[in-house]
């Protein structure tokens, strides 16, 4: 019996063994450093299969970036992965389906890094609402408790990391390619169906469309430790082509985010006197840019019923293109820029003194935008779907409850150990 039982245990974990060192040896999310095999993995086709948490959480636990950009899809996809002509370089650590809980997490996990001069972040209100805190891989990732080590046994053994290891050995058999959402141009009409798609499921999102306060001081506690220990944090409000930001005026939440961009700026304004260690903008710990609010590039016209040519600036109503991305971080950088980039209509760096003024200047260029054929295009959409009085897009809310705080506080404290030259700011009690 004692022989069976001994068989059995070796042979369950050889097994296990086994498993985790194939994954470990294929590496689809590249973060074990295992060298490439021609022919089989020479092709990084799955570091973002997961929405990029393990792969992204991996590099910022590493370290060595000394300016990167967090975000949810509108960074990954909005920006190029190598942006260039940035103090420094700077990295592209968007995320998708992120949120406040996840991102305040990657904050501090990347803070642990002594080399991190620059945060830029891309902030809206999917950031700070009351859905899901984090994707199943989150938890596997090194964001959940800013251990490497510990992150790749974890991934090593996950079924996921499997599949991810299969599909990429495949990949380099056949020569696919993950697919990018998108192309130069597209068969007839298909961006057309794109935006009005688009626009009906973002109005029932909007409809229940709930803000949670807690996850703006869950940002304002990392935006407190970073800029106390010299780290610029940038934020970014995304931009969002009008007939989406129509689609939230008509969905009654525009009270939201009006409001939402009223907190950001006292947030930032609270710490952008702090010394930072090397500014990569202006010479400010905390700055808060606004490339959102019907500015002229984002309120170019859909594309037609039967165009084929891809629209210039969003490839859906949702997400901007990389080169928008990068103007954006030529705008931060105090560049002036060109046509519908240029300085005098796009972004705003929000303080307490101009944004009253910025905001009516937001209800003018709506008013504007409305008179024209395409903002009486995106009204008769929105006019027809309102009779139809489609059901709201509900989900079980999910509050950050003790455990949460209590881990961004332990995270928080670590920023410490890695670089000791700037006092941990006395935050309140976590609930």
């Amino acid at each position: 019996m004692k022989r069976y039982a001994s068989t059995l245990l070796t042979a369950t974990f050889t097994a296990i063994a086994a498993f985790a060192g194939f994954n470990a040896l294929i590496d689809p999310f590249g973060i074990t450093g295992a060298p490439d095999i021609p022919g089989i993995t020479v092709r990084d086709t799955r570091l973002l299969e997961d929405g990029g948490r393990v792969h992204i959480a991996d590099r910022l636990a590493r370290g060595g970036d000394s300016s990167i950009i967090l975000g949810s899809s509108r960074t990954v996809d909005g920006f190029p992965q190598t942006p260039s002509d940035w103090p420094g370089g700077i990295a592209n650590a968007g995320m998708r389906g992120t949120n406040m809980f996840e991102l305040g997490r990657a904050m501090a996990l990347a803070a642990r890094s002594p080399n991190l001069r620059c945060v830029v972040i891309g902030l809206d209100m999917d950031e700070f609402g009351t859905h899901a805190k984090a994707k199943a891989t989150y938890w596997l990732s090194a964001l959940s408790d800013g251990n490497r080590e510990f992150s790749m046994a974890r991934v090593s053994l996950s079924p996921s990391t499997f599949a991810a290891s299969m599909q990429l050995i495949a990949d380099n058999v056949t020569g696919d390619t993950p697919r990018v959402p998108w192309a130069d141009s597209y068969e007839s009409g298909q961006q057309r169906s794109r935006y009005e798609s688009g626009a009906r499921g973002i109005y029932r999102y909007y409809l229940g469309y709930r803000f949670d306060p807690d996850r703006l001081l869950y940002f304002e506690q990392a935006l407190d430790a970073l800029t106390a220990n010299g780290v610029q944090v940038i934020g970014f409000i995304h931009p969002l082509h009008a007939w989406r930001e129509e689609a939230m005026f008509r969905a009654d939440r525009s009270e939201d985010y009006f409001a939402l961009r009223q907190s950001l700026t006292d947030v930032f304004s609270r710490y952008s006197d702090r010394t930072v260690t090397e500014a990569c903008s202006q010479e400010a710990a905390a700055l808060l840019w606004d490339f959102s609010g019907f500015q002229p590039f984002a309120t170019q016209p859909a594309p037609g019923s039967v165009q084929t040519l891809a629209h210039e600036y969003f490839y859906e109503p949702s997400h901007y293109l990389p080169h928008v991305g990068q103007q954006m971080l030529d705008r931060i950088r105090g560049e002036t820029g060109e046509n519908m980039f240029n300085m005098n209509q796009f972004g705003v760096l929000l303080r307490p003194d101009n944004i009253d003024n910025n905001t009516a200047e937001i209800h003018s260029r709506r008013a504007r935008w409305l008179l024209s054929e395409d903002g009486q295009n995106a009204t008769n959409l929105l006019d027809t779907l309102i009779l139809e009085n489609p059901s709201a897009e509900l989900s079980t809310p999910q509050y950050l409850n003790r455990d949460d705080w209590r881990g961004l506080e332990d995270a928080l404290g670590r920023i410490v150990d890695a670089n000791d030259t700037h006092r941990l700011p006395n935050r309140p009690e976590t609930r």
